[in-house]
């Protein structure tokens, strides 16, 4: 279903929103509403702006609708090598750097990794000389889900797979059009977590879901904080993530910045 109509109808959907609130607060009838959602009716450019901004639809969607209703896209598209991007990547260089001695890295709308600081690249390179059928890819859940991965070093790893299959499942649901094939692709790893998507993480008054690690001797408590560009007019930056490892414990904090 990819008329602006289809579209429009799916993200109103999905925000739980009624055809009357959507038109009370673009200023229009709830009949107009109706219309554009039956294809009775066309929108302006405007108009689909107006819609999206009020859904708050991701500007990577935003894109889908205007074309749907045959307009031509809005928002860019640039490669991290163009020179428009270059102020982006010495910002994400600076905060890679900024936080060693703990691992960060970069992340694309696919899970892959695109950059990374020295603490985090040492991390893989072990993992990777543990297993010589240690997974050729840069795809962080690959490598989580991949029995010859990470996944031996993760002692909660039930509980990080259960926790990453539901945040999958919820982007696949919030980003309509993103493709599930990642999700699908990770459900076909061996021993899988049964009912993942029922799973909860309140059982214990903790702040956060910790990443339990067994490197050699030593055992890491690791949480992560994820940002991104608050101002992103361009799809390919406002798609990019930085995830940033925090020690869970003193222990952890001890290991990083004995290890510089």
């Amino acid at each position: 279903m990819n008329t602006f109509g289809g579209l429009l109808g799916q993200w109103r959907k999905s925000r739980r929103v009624s055809q009357l609130a959507l038109a009370m607060q673009a200023d229009v009838s709830a009949r107009h509403v109706s219309f554009l959602e039956t294809g009775r009716a066309q929108p302006s450019r405007d108009m689909v702006m107006l819609l999206c901004g009020i859904l708050d639809i991701p500007i990577t969607e935003r894109n889908l609708l205007l074309q749907s209703a045959g307009f031509a896209p809005q928002y860019s598209r640039f490669d991290l090598s163009q020179p428009q991007m270059q102020p982006v990547v010495k910002a994400m260089e600076f905060l890679l750097t900024s936080h060693e001695p703990y691992p960060a890295s970069v992340l694309d709308t696919n899970w892959n990794v695109l950059m990374s600081n020295r603490v985090h690249r040492r991390m893989l390179e072990w993992a990777a000389a543990q297993n010589p059928l240690f997974p050729d890819t840069r795809n962080i859940l690959e490598l989580i889900f991949d029995p010859n991965g990470l996944r031996p070093f993760i002692i909660n790893w039930e509980e990080i797979a259960s926790l990453f299959l539901q945040r999958l499942y919820r982007e696949c649901i919030l980003y309509q059009q993103r493709s599930t094939a990642l999700l699908d692709r990770i459900l076909q790893y061996p021993g899988i977590p049964e009912a993942w998507k029922k799973r909860g993480f309140t059982e214990d008054p903790r702040p956060v879901v910790n990443l339990l690690m067994q490197m050699g001797e030593c055992r890491l408590s690791l949480f992560s904080v994820l940002s991104s560009f608050g101002t992103a007019i361009d799809l390919t930056t406002n798609e990019l993530v930085i995830e940033q490892f925090f020690p869970g414990d003193e222990a952890t904090a001890r290991f990083f910045q004995s290890s510089q």
